[in-house]
């Protein structure tokens, strides 16, 4: 199921890997907390479709947690080895990380999990779409 070399294609307004579900991510919440000013926190929910996989992206500068709740994720972040997060455990992503893959690593069973990005303000000042900057998107605005 690698897509380290994955196609990835446009459909209608969508990236995707080809012939590979995209998640569906959902923001559940923003907070702003007083000790942190100029950042927001971003609670959002992951869930993947047996197979799903997301193309490569950035995450607008921002530093997240993810925790899965249910199968299990496989990432890579930057040169990284690939790691596999099964449900309970956790990973970070720096500020400026690359994330190279991100799929459900099962072909039969549904993958879940919450993230937590804390951003610049000014990434999310004109709504969400920053906080999620797939790599097929910026080669696109360069053309």
């Amino acid at each position: 199921m690698s897509s380290t070399n994955a196609k990835v294609i446009k459909v209608g307004d969508t990236y995707q890997i080809e012939g590979r579900p995209r998640e569906d991510f959902q923001i559940l919440n923003v907070y702003h907390p007083p000790n942190i000013p100029g950042k927001s926190v971003i609670v959002g929910l992951i869930d993947m479709d047996p197979n799903a996989a997301t193309p490569s992206h950035t995450h607008g500068g921002a530093a997240a947690i993810a925790m899965v709740v249910d199968g299990s994720v496989l990432n890579q972040m930057n040169s990284d080895e690939p790691i596999i997060s099964k449900k309970g455990e956790m990973w970070y992503e720096a500020p400026g990380c690359h994330h190279v893959r991100s799929e459900n690593d099962s072909g039969s069973e549904r993958a879940k999990f919450f993230a937590v990005l804390i951003v610049d303000d000014e990434v999310i000042k004109d709504g969400f779409h920053n906080i999620f900057v797939l790599d097929a998107e910026k080669e696109e605005n360069v053309a």
